[in-house]
């Protein structure tokens, strides 16, 4: 651990969301949580800002973390593998489903089963066995496993926030991880022989970890790999010997059906079970309404937002103070929120908050939107020849087959064109290859749609019309070529604003018909239309 601080002790709920260069006195899980969470943010290893606090980062270069766990023994000679759904586990689930393995998924809260199985046919392709992975119905590709399987497992992978070389590990707080864990290994599903792997980034393993943190119900890892290197920990520590009832509340059995469903076969064989009385158990997501738009939490008037695990509350003890919560008022405070330095205990998490407050230079301090935390756009495609009867659907579902995955799509399909934006979602610029990769794969670009039938629905907002003759019009399916053209920003910017995008002068990029410069402001035409995510 590094060296800590010997200043004037600070409240404990104020000390767990310090600085990444200031410790507290006395270390909580949810402190090394968010000093793990800054430093992959402050080393921009994190795979967009929404993706990394209270949750499981995902991370750059998982998929190199995945190869070498791929090469290892364990992996190799492991039939029946279970993956928690974190994003940066998903390219490790695509090479076991490559290597034939049987991948096990959790299952919905909601579900009695133990786990989901994904399923493909024999003869599956590979690009049919990473779909069965995208899919969101789970009545395809899956089947449930129930309580009374004799599944055995052979290897279980599961994401962490913070782990140490000697095999302790942190999540991200709700305690279902561990919960799961415990509740396999009850069932018999985790043996001895069963290895617990976790993929984390490399700024997420430390030397060590304060061991009175760690409680019977915390699930140790075996193995660690992370993008550079595979950590075998020299001794295994004890895992859980199954499910604690007695810290389980009847709330949580409620949530998980299959725990309820476990307790009443164990009570039928006899055994007696005794829940927690008082319900302390804090969840994950508290308020079932979803808040519209991320102003809404930010206005929010006490903004109640995170909330903590049972163990964060138990750890910051008696003598921690409340967070000062936000002012009552309708707008937030727009001075500059002073630092420690400055004498102002309350300035946590000054570097973040302060790029937020940024004013137009005429001084009416109206305070302008956030933009998204997104990828840097690169180069543009345009695509133009667009008829009103194509849907963003139909173009969507030809990229995919073309093996094409733009970062966004502006669709101005009203106008007969819209813009793909292309960049490296890795962070490092795209290169020449990456132009003629995409070239290539839109050569010769058409698209398929069917028109006719007299069974589709009016657009929405339309006026009623009176009945016409051919509502029964024969189906009839008709194909249109698409004209590409490349947009490059790079070549835009530094050409200035007299030089035209693409090949052949002006282009047009506000739908109008006027002739927009390809200098900055063809730029921020096309960054200012809504654009939806592939």
């Amino acid at each position: 651990m590094e060296n800590q601080s010997n200043e004037a002790p600070v409240a404990a709920a104020a000390a767990a969301e310090v600085s990444s260069t200031t410790q507290p006195a006395e270390p909580t899980k949810r402190s090394l949580r968010v000093q793990t969470w800054k430093k992959i943010q402050e080393g921009k290893v994190g795979i967009g800002f929404n993706g990394i606090f209270n949750r499981i980062p995902a991370f750059v270069d998982a998929d190199k973390a995945a190869a070498l766990l791929i090469q290892e023994e364990e992996f190799k000679k492991a039939q029946h593998i279970k993956v928690n759904i974190d994003r940066a586990l998903h390219d490790f689930k695509e090479q076991s489903m490559l290597a034939n393995k049987s991948v096990y998924l959790p299952s919905t809260r909601d579900s009695p089963a133990l786990c989901l199985k994904v399923d493909v046919p024999a003869d599956a392709t590979d690009e049919q066995k990473k779909e069965a992975l995208r899919v969101q119905d789970i009545q395809k590709f899956r089947s449930e496993i129930g309580l009374d399987s004799d599944l055995k497992l052979d290897l279980v992978v599961i994401g962490s926030v913070v782990v140490s070389r000697d095999g302790y590990r942190i999540g991200r707080g709700n305690g279902f991880a561990d919960l799961d864990i415990g509740l396999l290994i009850e069932l018999g599903v985790i043996t001895p022989e069963t290895a617990i792997v976790t993929i984390v980034h490399d700024v997420q393993v430390v030397d060590t970890l304060p061991v009175n943190l760690f409680q019977k119900y915390d699930t140790p890892v075996d193995i660690i790999v992370t993008p550079t290197e595979v950590i075998r920990v020299a001794k295994r520590l004890p895992r859980p010997n199954g499910v604690f009832w007695e810290l389980l509340s009847e709330r949580r059995l409620k949530i998980l059906p299959v725990l309820q469903q476990l307790k009443e076969q164990l009570e039928k064989a006899g055994k007696k079970i005794t829940l927690k009385e008082e319900d302390t158990d804090v969840e994950q997501h508290q308020n079932s309404r979803r808040r519209r738009g991320p102003l809404r939490r930010r206005f929010q008037r006490g903004n109640p937002g995170r909330t903590t695990s049972q163990t964060d509350n138990e750890q910051q003890g008696d003598n921690a103070q409340k967070r000062t919560p936000r002012r009552k008022g309708r707008f937030i405070n727009r001075r500059r929120r002073t630092n420690k330095s400055e004498g102002d205990q309350s300035g946590v998490e000054v570097g973040v908050k302060s790029e937020d407050r940024k004013f137009d230079e005429g001084g009416a301090g109206e305070r302008r939107p956030k933009k998204k935390n997104r990828p840097h756009r690169d180069f543009c495609v345009k695509l133009t020849n667009l008829t009103r009867d194509i849907r963003v659907k139909d173009l969507k579902s030809e990229l995919r087959k073309r093996e094409c995955n733009p970062l966004s799509i502006t669709w101005k399909g009203h106008f007969g064109k819209c813009f793909l934006h292309f960049g490296n979602r890795n962070g490092a610029p795209s290169t020449q290859d990456d132009v003629d990769k995409v070239l290539k794969s839109l050569n010769d670009l058409s698209l398929t749609i069917t028109t006719g039938g007299g069974d589709s629905a009016p657009a929405a907002g339309a006026a009623e019309e009176p009945p016409v003759e051919n509502v029964n019009a024969p189906v009839q399916t008709k194909t249109i070529n698409v004209n590409v053209e490349l947009l490059n920003f790079g070549a835009k910017k530094n050409a200035g604003g007299n030089t035209s995008a693409g090949e052949g002068g002006n282009t047009n990029v506000n739908g109008e018909g006027g002739n927009a410069a390809a200098g900055e402001g063809a730029a921020s035409r096309i960054e200012s239309v809504d654009t939806t995510t592939v």
